[in-house]
């Protein structure tokens, strides 16, 4: 049993520095995590502010495309009433029918004018 002893004795002694290394392990451990987590305290302190004003913009930006697409819808529905009224009222035919007419009109008139001419022309002559 003196051999059982003398190893019990030498397995005592080798777990006392064995927990003291643990214990202060345990501790350095303990102080990077505090570290860290003081690091993640200021990173998100820091970005709080930041988040708040990227949602102020976000919610301007918001605004003025809410604002553009109002404008674009009424642009885009002016365009389309506006093709609707040519369409319907054939404005343009019209005009091409309006311009013939005229042109007729005006050789109607020079017609009239060279009827008249030769008219007068024996009217004279008699």
């Amino acid at each position: 049993m003196a051999l059982f002893d003398i190893l019990m004795i030498v397995l005592v002694l080798s777990t006392s520095p064995l927990c003291v290394f643990l214990i202060l392990y345990l501790i350095k451990i303990s102080q990077q995590v505090e570290m860290v987590s003081k690091d993640i305290r200021r990173l998100a302190e820091n970005t709080i502010p930041i988040l708040s004003n990227l949602e102020k913009i976000t919610q301007h930006a918001n605004i003025i495309v809410t604002g553009v697409e109002g404008y674009w819808q009424e642009i885009d529905h002016s365009i389309i009433t506006m093709r609707r009224k040519i369409s319907n009222s054939g404005t343009l035919e019209k005009f091409r029918d309006t311009q013939t007419h005229i042109l007729e009109l005006g050789r109607n008139f020079i017609a009239i004018a060279n009827g008249i001419s030769a008219f007068w022309r024996k009217y004279k002559r008699r």
